[in-house]
């Protein structure tokens, strides 16, 4: 028998008992959820350096102005 404790956000946390055959899906679940969230931290790099270039440009532009 197997015990899956999930961490919900700050000071919640929950979990549940899984039973030994079902462990090898709810490892194939969890790799999944790890490849979800590796894929979505890199959207939100890219993200943020659209948002860092576009401020910039909007900088330039601001600078180009004043001139």
């Amino acid at each position: 028998m197997w015990y899956l404790t999930v961490t919900l956000g700050r000071g919640q946390t929950t979990g549940g008992i899984i039973p030994t055959e079902n462990v090898e899906q709810v490892r194939s679940w969890i790799e999944n959820y790890h490849k979800v969230k590796d894929h979505l931290e890199k959207i939100s790099e890219i993200n943020r350096e659209l948002l860092r270039r576009q401020r910039e440009q909007q900088r330039k532009r601001q600078r180009a102005k004043r001139a």
